[in-house]
Formats: structure tokens, sequence, C-alpha cells
């Protein structure tokens, strides 16, 4: 799930409300400095805001979690990480988050 949306937006807030249905007991934390964080066994959550060239990701899981049967959310997909790194994955997810003011937002999936 690529999950687009300006900075503040609510991408981890999502996640977090995602997470209470699929297991309520999975504390959400925004994975800013730690890349990607895990939820279980196969629910992983990235954000590659901080990531300023897609090599940086070599020496993570990234690719091999993006590439395996897993449910993989991803803040800021598109931040240094070409387009084509995701259309290898049919099953990919688009959540694009509009903020319309200070409490409402506009969800689009595609």
């Amino acid at each position: 799930m690529l999950l687009h949306g300006e900075m503040g937006a609510g991408k981890t807030y999502f996640v977090t409300h995602v997470m209470k249905e699929l297991d309520p007991n999975v504390k959400v934390t925004s994975p800013t400095f730690t890349i990607i964080n895990q939820y279980g066994e196969n629910i992983f959550h990235a954000d590659l805001y901080r990531i300023k060239d897609v090599r940086e990701l070599q020496n993570t899981d990234f690719f091999e979690i993006l590439g395996g049967d897993n449910i993989f959310f991803i803040e800021w997909p598109l931040n240094n990480v070409p387009k084509e790194t995701y259309s290898k994955h049919p099953n990919c997810i688009n959540v694009n988050i509009e903020v319309i003011n200070g409490k409402r937002r506009k969800i689009t999936i595609d």
C-alpha cells in the first residue's frame, strides 16, 4: 500500500487505524528514523521520506519485503525511489490523503 500525502496529512494515522482492524494489540509507531517497522509476522511499515537514493535501501530488507507475500505500508513511496520499483507488484494499492482543512481529509484509493 503506497501512501501519498503531504507532511502531516495522516499517513501514519491511516496505518494505525488499518492495524487496529488487522491486529488491535499492535502499537504503530512512525518508522521515520528506523526506515522499516515490523508488526507481526508479515506486516511492515516503511517511511522513505529521509531516503536520498534508492541505494540506501539495499542494506535493509525493503526489496525482499516488497517482493514477498506481505502487507507493506510505504509512506513517501516516490521520494527518490523510482516508480518502476513498485510496478512489478500488481497488488500495489495507492492511497492518496489530501488535507481539506485542519481536521478533514479526502482519501482516494486506487
